[in-house]
């Protein structure tokens, strides 16, 4: 998962290219169209001039060479590890620092989504995603599930794992999967 500060710039440079390609396209059919000032042909002595000039390819290198490190950068920061291994709970202090296996609590709260009738199974994990901490609950219910009792249990868990971890920074995520082909649900009357 990236970070807003990726999407961010992601975005700007999506807006940057999109804004100069529509220059360069709208600049073009200007000059084709034969009303410029150029005329039919385009003068590219000074083009030419500059790039025979001694400094052209000592300046093209290292223009080749940031844009090579920016891109790089670029690829590295779409690259980096979403999922959160630790999470910090309050009472951490000078005197100690008191940390949970994030994944293991968010499997203990998926568990406890999987107890409900209707529900097959449940996984979960803790991301961090655009700067978020986001605990991902992921279950599947069979295709007969009453949606209203799975939605009541995905609430009260979510709203139990808030407590558990008594952090106001982790926001929880419920995705449900509805199974292909229905076990068939043990229904108490």
């Amino acid at each position: 998962m990236t970070s807003r500060r990726t999407l961010f710039v992601d975005r700007v440079a999506t807006l940057l290219l999109s804004l100069l390609l529509l220059a360069g396209g709208a600049a073009a059919a200007y000059w084709w169209s034969g009303r410029s000032p150029f005329g039919d042909r385009l003068d590219l002595a000074v083009v030419r001039d500059a790039v025979e000039a001694a400094w052209f390819p000592w300046v093209a290198a290292l223009v080749g060479i940031v844009l090579a490190l920016l891109g790089l950068r670029w690829i590295l920061a779409h690259l980096g590890r979403p999922t959160v291994s630790r999470l910090h709970l309050s009472g951490s202090g000078s005197g100690g620092r008191l940390d949970v296996n994030a994944g293991q609590v968010a499997g203990a709260a998926a568990d406890a989504l999987a107890d409900t009738i209707g529900v097959r199974s449940a996984r979960g994990t803790v991301v961090r995603d655009r700067g978020q901490l986001v605990a991902r609950l992921t279950a599947t219910i069979e295709p007969d599930a009453d949606l209203g009792v799975v939605a009541r249990q995905a609430d009260l868990v979510s709203a139990q794992l808030r407590e558990v971890l008594d952090r106001d920074d982790v926001r929880c995520s419920v995705e449900l999967r509805v199974a292909a082909r229905s076990r068939g649900l043990v229904r108490a009357h």
